[in-house]
């Protein structure tokens, strides 16, 4: 028997809009702008999206129950033209705008990423393609996407997309199957929603933080935590003001807290996504208390919703959606253009961003949302809205197109035989790079800084691409692996067989290693792993499955070094990685000194099993991309520099000079002074770009290299004969 429903008209129904939550948005935009712009007092601003989340499940949620209870019914083509109407015209426009800004201001091996990333935010499924690439959406820098920030837009959509109906289907179902009021079997589904993300969130955030971090799964509970606060309403409006002071407080409280201490890392979100979350909630829940929801009455009161409801929070929480999407674009062209920006320079971008977001609120958003003043019914604003993701996947096809073929390097073979020979590329650099610098580099006037060079090769915009023959001979695989794969480069039949071993930093040196191999006749074997430093160390990383691929690799080429044909050299080199003791992630000169005996662990059992070992000192790590900077900014060089004393103390030189001094046995190779120089790292040398990134040496330069690295060499053999 079905029960005829009767809607009725509850406390829910008759309430007005809550702008105390208009400045709750504000308190969620200001602290992830900070933090965006590179304001170090404010670390975890991102903590923000978090925010937004429980608000859109509650409003959301909030908007279905009550038209529900004031029809009986929900109407899905009216929900989503709203939606349509309140965030595709804006998203449109940046989507648009981030086309012609990626072409004045990235390099060209950026456009048709790109592209790509127009497309996936059209279609609001960016978080996906992200999650894929291990890309930073928290700080913007000069190697992001440009439309990064998105990945948020493609969670809230992709819920949203599903949970009206859902919503409508068993409210339906209880009306006819039971006849009852329809909040109980709503609030058990979204709570246990929330239940099984969370736990779902906790889990993948240990084996995998990036993909949790961006999951639509893994952050589906914050919005389901708002639908429970939704589905609580008239519960919530029976708590005491005072009660509901404290909780709101106390939420603020959390709130803050979350935003000054909480950084981004692999721990994140996982259970620590409960403090900003459960304080969202907490706020949300103490401005229902007493009955409060309007403007008017959640001002009274002892909570923080006299704060919240003032017009400063109201008015910057309604400018909270451009904002969103404007800072992010500025913030990455910015740093494209300007190589590394100070937090003042940051502060100015987020001014421009803030310009942009009030025309386009009031010339833009306002306008359409009231859809009525043009005469369109809901179906109009949904085939207007389909124009989106239609417009999206034209506009990005039709970029790549005009963009192709992407800059990159060519593809990894995952079929090439393990000791393969692969075919070399040694070809000596017609420009001098290092050469310029003679005998003294540290003397030469040639490695200065300057505004402008003749030429620069590679060319900037190709930077990206100019990387050891490692990365085309599947030599150097896309991840951690535990395999030892060798690769075979310079004389295979000679008996004289030299070793490199190490992560990407190490790789930077093949280039160099192969032209001595050339003209010493040797056999250079490479064993390569990304992320992975060859010593005897276990990674201060969440990613489980990395840690012990890279663990097992480690004993794994160690087998390989020493069984019965031992090399007469191993060379080696890392990045600086984090070291832990008693479970605790060591920082400053307590970091450097565990680093340093990790080492002298290593390189002494190595040295025990007869492997002659040399160690190749790390290069100076820099504080901006500079391919990227230098590309951006090809008559103004100096923007490109980072101090040498800086960029020696990020890398992990230091902590390898201090191994090496107190073993016997084990040599130390320093050409740091023909990579950088001068006080300050020049981005281009001899007319050659030093770095393709960062971090990692271009291939040219390299090569350039290779005779001061052959000689250093010759002197470590004849002094071990």
């Amino acid at each position: 028997m079905v029960t005829e429903y009767r809607p009725r008209a509850d406390a829910d129904s008759r309430r007005g809009r809550r702008t105390d939550l208009t400045g709750l948005r504000a308190l969620a935009i200001v602290p992830l702008l900070l933090t965006a712009a590179g304001v170090s007092v404010v670390p975890g601003g991102f903590v923000g999206i978090d925010i937004f989340f429980v608000i859109s499940g509650f409003l959301v949620t909030g908007a279905l129950l009550r038209e529900w209870n004031r029809t009986g019914d929900v109407s899905l083509r009216a929900f989503y033209a709203r939606r349509i109407r309140r965030l595709f015209p804006t998203a449109a426009l940046v989507l648009a705008a981030s086309l012609p800004l990626a072409l004045l201001c990235l390099p060209r091996s950026r456009w048709a990423g790109t592209g790509w990333d127009v497309l996936a935010g059209g279609l609001s499924v960016l978080n996906w393609r992200l999650a894929g690439q291990d890309a930073d959406v928290v700080v913007p820098d000069a190697t992001t996407s440009i439309l990064a920030h998105l990945w948020a837009l493609g969670v809230t959509g992709q819920a949203l997309l599903i949970w009206p109906v859902l919503l409508l289907g068993i409210a339906t179902w209880a009306v006819r199957r039971r006849g009852r009021d329809v909040r109980r079997p709503l609030l058990l589904t979204a709570g246990l929603i929330a239940i099984g993300s969370f736990a779902w969130s906790a889990w993948r955030t240990g084996d995998d933080p990036g993909g949790a971090f961006l999951g639509t799964s893994t952050r589906l509970w914050e919005l389901a935590l708002g639908a429970v606060l939704a589905l609580l309403g008239t519960r919530l409006a029976g708590l005491p003001q005072r009660l509901g002071s404290v909780l709101g407080w106390t939420g603020t409280a959390m709130v803050v807290g979350a935003v000054l201490v909480l950084r981004p890392g692999p721990e994140f979100p996982g259970y620590l996504a409960l403090l900003p979350a459960l304080g969202t909630a907490a706020i949300i829940a103490s401005g229902a208390a007493g009955g409060r929801a309007t403007a008017g009455t959640a001002a009274a009161g002892g909570g923080p919703h006299r704060i919240l409801a003032t017009r400063p929070m109201r008015t910057v929480g309604a400018h909270c959606y451009p904002l969103y999407l404007w800072h992010w674009p500025l913030l990455v062209a910015a740093h494209a253009r300007f190589g590394e920006l100070h937090p003042a320079a940051g502060l100015a971008v987020l001014g421009c961003a803030a310009l942009l977001a009030f025309l386009t609120h009031r010339y833009v958003e306002t306008p359409i949302r009231d859809g009525r003043r043009y005469g369109w019914t809901p179906g109009q604003l949904i085939q207007a809205g389909a124009m989106l993701p239609a417009t999206a996947v034209v506009g990005g096809l039709l970029f790549q197109l005009s963009v192709w073929p992407p800059d990159q390097p060519a593809p990894r073979s995952g079929a090439a035989p393990v000791s393969a020979r692969p075919t070399p590329t040694t070809a000596t650099p017609t420009a001098p790079g290092a050469a310029i610098l003679g005998r003294s580099p540290r003397n030469s006037r040639a490695g200065v800084p300057v505004d402008r060079v003749r030429s620069i090769t590679p060319n900037p915009q190709d930077a990206a691409a100019d990387v050891p023959d490692v990365y085309r001979h599947d030599c150097f695989p896309a991840a951690a692996g535990a395999t030892a794969r060798a690769c075979v480069y310079g004389d295979r039949t000679s008996t004289q067989t030299v070793v490199l071993a190490g992560d990407g930093h190490a790789a930077s040196w093949v280039p160099a290693l192969q032209a001595v191999a050339e003209a010493r006749r040797w056999r250079l074997v490479t064993y390569l792993n990304p992320n992975c430093p060859f010593l005897k160390l276990t990674l201060v990383t969440t990613d489980r499955r990395a840690a012990t691929a890279c663990a097992q690799w480690y004993d794994n080429v160690r087998a390989e070094l020493t069984g019965p044909e031992r090399p007469r050299l191993l060379l080696t080199t890392s990045a600086r990685y984090p070291v832990s003791r008693s479970g605790r992630t060591l920082t400053g000169s307590d970091a450097d000194e565990a680093l340093a005996e990790e080492m002298r662990r290593t390189w002494s059992d190595l040295t025990a099993a007869r492997v002659p070992t040399v160690v190749l000192r790390d290069v100076p790590v820099l504080g901006t991309n500079s391919g990227m900077c230098v590309s951006a900014n090809p008559k103004r060089l100096t923007r490109c520099v980072t101090s040498r004393r800086t960029a020696l103390a990020t890398g992990a030189g230091e902590a390898q000079e201090a191994a090496v001094d107190e073993l016997d046995g084990v040599s130390l190779i320093d050409l740091n002074g023909a990579i950088c120089p001068a006080q300050e790292c020049a981005p281009v040398i001899g007319g050659v770009l030093v770095y393709r990134d960062s971090q990692h040496l271009t291939a040219t330069y390299a090569r350039t290299l290779a005779p001061r690295l052959r000689s250093a060499l010759d002197r470590v053999l004849r002094a071990a004969q």
